[in-house]
């Protein structure tokens, strides 16, 4: 009997898997409706990212889901 050979695929990491990275990093979050947020990444779940924000000048805890935002601007 032989063996298949099977082509391995390069191992993907999932979105989510991603954006963990960036967590404790200042990042620019650049959301859906045109607001720009600076923010300070503290958690990060399969559809939500958590972040402390400066807002109003008053420091803010969101909870901003991933589909409300376009792209993120970070630093390496």
């Amino acid at each position: 009997m032989m063996k298949q050979n099977k082509s391995r695929k390069p191992k993907q990491i999932p979105n989510f898997e991603y954006a963990r990275r960036f967590v404790g990093k200042n990042v620019r979050i650049y959301l859906r409706n045109g607001e720009v947020l600076d923010a300070k990444v503290t958690g990060v779940s399969n559809y939500e990212i958590m972040a402390t924000v400066m807002k109003d000048n008053e420091i803010k805890n969101m909870l901003i889901f991933k589909h409300a935002i376009d792209y993120i601007e970070f630093e390496k």
